[in-house]
């Protein structure tokens, strides 16, 4: 026993010094036969571990990220379709008006009532200010007086003077009655002294008697021309200071009738600058009013979209309350500061006036048509998409579970459709929703 615990120590000995000796070995020292080493199980796991790890890679290298899913509900698709595409550039803005018109008081007068308010619609001879002035409304009745006199005064003078030239015409006519019987005396009477039956003296006194006659006709001539002449003078005359006095009384009657003041047309009232009470002077402003027939409509377009408007193209507009009226461009503008100078001021002349009451500022949508392409490749526009040029966009397959990105060329459009040139056919149906989030991925799942 202690011989053999004696090997043992020795071994542990051995073994501590650094050196392998296995138990019943020989002893140091010795020459010991050694066998060929075979190859280890690490070597023979490691060259079974190897292709399996190869093959997995090579799998994991193959397989893609799963696509991401999209809601059915949230995106918007549209059908590829065929047929005519109008070209169109959309635009928006207000109504606005060249020139006010501004009514003003044309005589003086207190403010006795306020019959309109703005925003009230108005007709052409419709009330709009009630003046008051006492002042104006005698010096009109003084004006009638006097009017009424001076025609009573002219009627009773063309009477008298036409009763006097009744009267010398009358007078006239009875001289030369007179003068004729006269004359045929005369020759009565010389016809008798010539067989001697008439004495001189009665034949001198019948010729001096025509005389007579004669020289009172000349005077009744005389003075039924100098009553004829004096009489149109004094007629005419009267009859001037007659229409002077119309003038007067005309002139006053306007100026109390201007009292009311209406509208001179179909109007919306856009402000009141006086009130019940005031006391106004000629040229004093009453009332600003918009008139509808000289209003036009002012748009912002796209800088984009507004390169290809041109004056006389025709023009669709459309009010807060759904009315319609036609157009035509008048002037393209050149960009503004507006939000970076992105949009163009396009000026519309209105093809029929708007209703009564269309403020000036009233917010109007536009359609302005440039041309039509009679067949047209088009589908609804993306949300991204601008024209001429390549986008890719989303294409449903048919399942309509999976929708893939192609690349698309389109061409010329409208605001809401655009043609398709090349990349997808009639009936394809692709997503027309914004679809920024996915810019990374190539296809997105439907669910």
């Amino acid at each position: 026993m202690r011989d053999a615990d004696d090997r043992n120590r020795s071994s542990n000995s051995l073994a501590g010094d650094g050196r392998h000796v296995r138990e019943g070995a020989p002893a140091v020292g010795m020459d010991i036969p050694r066998e060929p080493r075979r190859p280890g199980r690490g070597i023979l796991a490691l060259a079974a571990v190897v292709p399996t790890a190869v093959m997995i890679t090579l799998l994991l290298r193959s397989l893609q990220p799963a696509p991401p899913v999209v809601d059915g509900d949230l995106i918007v698709t549209a059908a590829v379709q065929r047929g005519p595409l109008p070209i169109e550039v959309r635009g928006w803005g207000e109504l606005a008006t060249d020139q006010l018109q501004e009514v003003d008081a044309t005589v003086a007068g207190r403010v006795a009532a306020v019959r309109v308010r703005p925003g009230d619609v108005v007709r052409a001879g419709s009330p709009l200010i009630g003046l008051a002035s006492p002042d104006l409304a005698l010096e009109t009745a003084k004006a009638e007086q006097e009017f009424t006199a001076a025609k009573a005064a002219f009627t009773a003078l063309r009477r008298s003077i036409g009763t006097q030239r009744l009267e010398r015409e009358s007078v006239l006519l009875q001289r030369r009655a007179d003068l004729a019987r006269a004359d045929r005396s005369v020759e009565r009477l010389e016809a008798l002294f010539a067989r001697g039956e008439a004495s001189p003296e009665d034949l001198a006194a019948a010729v001096e008697a025509v005389s007579a006659i004669k020289e009172q006709v000349r005077v009744e001539e005389e003075m039924l021309a100098l009553l004829k002449e004096t009489g149109d003078e004094q007629v005419s005359l009267e009859k001037q200071r007659l229409l002077a006095l119309a003038e007067v009384l005309h002139r006053e009657q306007e100026r109390l009738a201007a009292l009311e003041v209406n509208s001179p047309g179909d109007a919306l009232v856009e402000s009141v600058e006086v009130s019940a009470g005031d006391w106004v002077e000629p040229g004093t402003r009453l009332v600003r009013l918009v008139r509808p027939e000289r209003m036009r409509a002012v748009l912002k377009v796209p800088v984009g979209a507004a390169n290809k408007v041109r004056a006389g193209d025709d023009v669709l507009l459309v009010d807060a309350i759904g009315d319609s009226t036609g157009g035509e461009v008048q002037l393209v503008e050149t960009p503004t500061s507006d939000k970076g100078g992105r949009y163009v001021n396009v000026s519309v002349k209105l093809e029929d006036p708007p209703r009564a009451d269309a403020a000036a500022d009233a917010g109007v949508d536009a359609v302005i048509h440039l041309g039509l392409i009679e067949d047209a490749l088009y589908v609804n526009r993306p949300a991204w998409v601008g024209e001429d040029g390549l986008s890719s966009v989303f294409r449903v397959d048919a399942d309509g579970t999976v929708a893939r990105r192609v690349q698309v060329k389109f061409g010329a459009g409208s605001w809401d459709r655009v043609q398709v040139l090349d990349g997808l056919q009639k009936g394809d149906v692709i997503i027309v929703s914004d679809m920024s989030a996915f810019d990374a991925s190539d296809s997105v799942r439907i669910d």
